[in-house]
């Protein structure tokens, strides 16, 4: 059993604090740390200002066994990190040779060679061990003192996440302080409230108060249940399962997934399995429906593409959408919706297909803002459904995209058991 210890991050760049970038290393570094039991109480997010780290890294140091910085060790003025540290440990720093050779050797295989500013990140905290980061120039840092570390890391997420993966999660495993694993499931559900999920699922856990760590996290239109032994009689791995089992009955199909696999994955696997493939029209979502398609691995072996079509003469001349359809009910209407579905099936030439239609707002039309409507097209019939999420523009896009991969995995899902039914009769 691991003693608990306290972990903090700070989170290090004025660019956190202007909404130029959205800290990332938050959710990394979260959840890694609560797969190998370590649970973080809290994230700073700071300026690049010396004085205010150097005081956040005292006071945190004064409250946790395990703190965390990312960012702030590159070439730049505005780069304090490792002086700030150093102020706050009451250290100097020092030039590492072993630093430079690195950084020149980098420099030399692109045929360059570092300018002064670059060789800033030879500065080391006296006393830390270097992390070496062989995907950048800055180096990460390792510190110990009086029974607590300090992990220093760089800011870039393809520099920051393996430094993690490979040199402080195993130092962090050798010491006792972290686990190999500890059991723990995600349970990815769609097209339930956070509310309605947590009314479903909170009677399961009551049996297990004080072993189990529950957590709800909701998105648009996706609700994700964090299950996560805990305590002195924390669940076992397959007591755990268990209770994902039950989990996955009581939700039916507002089930998608364990773990936490878009739902494009798990449409683009059932359609793989059974050899057919797929394509998309989109209107008001511009794309982002093909977006969630494109961005799974594999994904052409099933996914023949997608048409934007964003004006009334594009459905028409790019999908075979009749004008006097769109005359009639409508651009944004179920009626549209499908022949749109089913136009792209047919330019494309796929068994299936999904269209999204809408008023993303902040205007309507024939429909108030908000409104989306989407079609599906498949072998055995053709069906809409809509949809009104009252929002930004960008959350009606979003809620409208992850409708439409919901409508899609619970449509397959019933063909599945459909085809599951008709073999049982033969």
């Amino acid at each position: 059993m691991l003693t608990p210890k306290k972990v903090e991050i700070l989170s290090l760049g004025d660019e956190l604090l202007v909404g130029i970038r959205v800290n990332s290393h938050l959710t990394y570094l979260g959840g890694e740390l609560v797969r190998h039991g370590l649970e973080l109480g809290r994230d700073q997010e700071l300026p690049d200002d010396a004085d205010t780290i150097r005081g956040a890294a005292k006071e945190a140091l004064d409250r946790v066994d395990l703190l965390i910085t990312t960012g702030g060790l590159g070439p730049t003025s505005d780069d304090v990190t490792v002086d700030a540290l150093a102020s706050a440990l009451c250290r100097s720093t020092r030039h590492d040779p072993a630093v430079e050779e690195s950084i020149r050797a980098r420099f030399a295989r692109r045929g360059l060679t570092p300018t002064e500013n670059n060789l800033r990140q030879c500065r080391v905290i006296e006393g830390a061990e270097v992390l070496p980061n062989p995907n950048g120039t800055a180096p990460g840092q390792w510190i110990e003192d009086g029974g607590k570390v300090i992990a220093v890391l760089p800011g870039p997420r393809g520099e920051m996440q393996p430094m993690f993966a490979e040199q402080v999660l195993p130092r962090l495993i050798r010491m006792g302080w972290a686990s190999e694993r500890i059991p723990f499931l995600q349970i990815r559900t769609t097209g339930l409230g956070e509310s309605q999920v947590a009314a479903t699922l909170d009677p399961l856990f009551e049996p297990f108060a004080g072993r189990l760590r529950v957590a709800y996290c909701a998105h648009e239109g996706i609700v994700d249940v964090r299950l996560a032994a805990a305590g002195e009689d924390a669940l076992e791995v397959g007591e755990l399962t268990s209770v994902g089992e039950r989990c996955r009955s009581a939700l039916g199909s507002a089930f998608a997934a364990f773990g936490d696999s878009p739902v494009a994955a798990i449409i683009l696997r059932q359609l793989r399995r059974h050899g057919k493939t797929l394509a998309v029209a989109e209107s008001c979502t511009g794309g982002l429906l093909a977006a969630r398609f494109t961005a799974v691995a594999g994904s052409s072996k099933v996914f023949n593409g997608g048409i934007v079509c964003y004006r009334n003469d594009a459905k028409t001349n790019l999908l075979g959408v009749p004008a006097c359809l769109i005359e009639q009910h409508g651009a944004v209407s179920p009626e549209c919706a499908v022949a749109m579905a089913t136009g792209a099936a047919e330019a494309l030439e796929s068994d299936y297909a999904l269209s999204i239609t809408g008023f993303a707002g902040p205007e309507g039309g024939n429909e108030p803002p908000g409104t989306v409507y989407i079609g599906y097209h498949s072998p055995i019939g053709v069906w809409a459904s809509k949809i009104h999420h009252a929002g930004s523009r960008e959350a009606v896009r979003e809620r409208g995209v992850n409708a439409a991969l919901d409508f899609m995995r619970r449509k397959l899902r019933k063909y599945e058991m459909h085809e599951l039914l008709e073999c049982l009769r033969c």
